[in-house]
């Protein structure tokens, strides 16, 4: 009896190392793999954290060059010419007030894409969009179109606008100044021009139209509020050439066509190519040449934001030669299938050769 005795005390023993071993190896299995999990997790946002500092750092390069070509090359009708410096300085006052030349390579301001290294840049000239403090009620009214507000409501709309940006308290036919708003619990309307596209959404009424309020709207590809009058149909956006009077789908293809080439220097020319009249004369006339600012948008493959960024020319600042109306990041809008491949930034021929 004594000897079946330690044979089970031995029995027990050993059964219960075995679970204490099993234990142990599942607790380790345990940490490993939650240690693994986190070291996983560690991994993957660290590659997320370079990821976004690379994208960062390529945006602000980017932004960095494209100031500097703004600021420091002429403009002409087709767009910003990269003279070298040697043709900048060899270029006398008098040729300059003649004409800009034409230098070898220019850039396009019609929103075109441009590579540089991984960060994608656009310029869009803000002649070529519809300024929201200065355009005309007709231009308002095609535009209010374009995202879906019924006839009947862009009148209205238009008026609160106006009211909006002017400096009296004096209210339209469906207008609204401050007791409108107090009413509806909503700030005050600011009675001065507007300073962003996406001020819009303080404005009573126009909050509520939904293709505006998205991030990804395509409000502010096609607005500005910058102080520059008329309007240039070499870098207006597609969607605003159809907006036209008169204007077909055929008819905006010829002028993508053409101004791809060369730009439409007049009124009559576009008359000519059209078959459209278009005025020369204020206050919605038109002008083939540039404004002094340009909508900068910059984008890299790794991010899914991008950055606007509106720059205007201020020579006459004692202080600034240029300023920055608004900078904002924000949601990428999608594409319509008609934006054109990136081209290189054709900046080649400005950097320093290396021996």
């Amino acid at each position: 009896m004594p000897h079946i005795s330690g044979r089970s005390n031995q029995n027990g023993e050993s059964g219960f190392a075995l679970v204490v071993t099993l234990v142990v190896i599942l607790a380790l299995s345990l940490v490993t793999e939650v240690m693994t999990r986190w070291v996983s997790t560690a991994l993957d946002n660290a590659l997320a954290n370079r990821e976004e500092v690379d994208a960062n750092r390529q945006i602000t390069e980017a932004e960095a060059v494209s100031i500097y070509l703004i600021e420091t090359r002429p403009t002409s009708v087709r767009g910003l010419e990269l003279l070298t410096t040697a043709q900048l300085q060899s270029a006398d006052s008098a040729r300059l007030l003649a004409g800009v030349p034409s230098a070898e390579n220019y850039i396009r301001l019609d929103d075109q894409p441009y590579r540089f290294g991984d960060a994608v840049l656009r310029f869009q000239d803000m002649r070529g969009l519809i300024n929201l403090n200065l355009g005309s009620p007709d231009d308002l009214f095609a535009l209010l179109g374009i995202f879906g507000v019924a006839a009947e409501d862009r009148g209205p709309l238009i008026a609160k606008l106006q009211d909006y940006i002017d400096a009296d308290s004096f209210v339209r036919l469906n207008g609204a100044e401050a007791a409108q708003y107090e009413e509806a619990g909503m700030e005050p309307p600011a009675n001065a021009p507007l300073r962003t596209p996406w001020e819009v959404r303080r404005i009573l009424d126009w909050d509520k139209v939904e293709a505006l309020v998205r991030e990804d709207s395509l409000w502010s590809l096609v607005t500005s509020t910058a102080p520059v009058g008329a309007f240039n149909v070499n870098t207006a956006p597609r969607i605003l050439l159809s907006l036209m009077p008169g204007m077909t789908p055929e008819t905006v293809e010829k002028v993508i066509e053409w101004r791809r080439e060369q730009p439409i220097v007049s009124g009559y020319q576009f008359g000519i190519l059209t078959g459209i009249s278009i005025s020369d004369a204020p206050p919605s006339r038109f002008v083939p040449f540039p404004a002094n600012g340009v909508i900068l948008t910059l984008s890299t493959k790794n991010s899914p934001l991008e950055r606007r960024i509106a720059v205007r020319k201020t020579p006459l600042s004692p202080d600034r030669p240029w300023t920055i109306d608004y900078d904002v990041e924000m949601p990428r809008v999608p594409s319509d299938g008609t934006e054109p491949d990136a081209d290189e930034l054709p900046i080649s021929q400005l950097l320093p050769t290396v021996p």
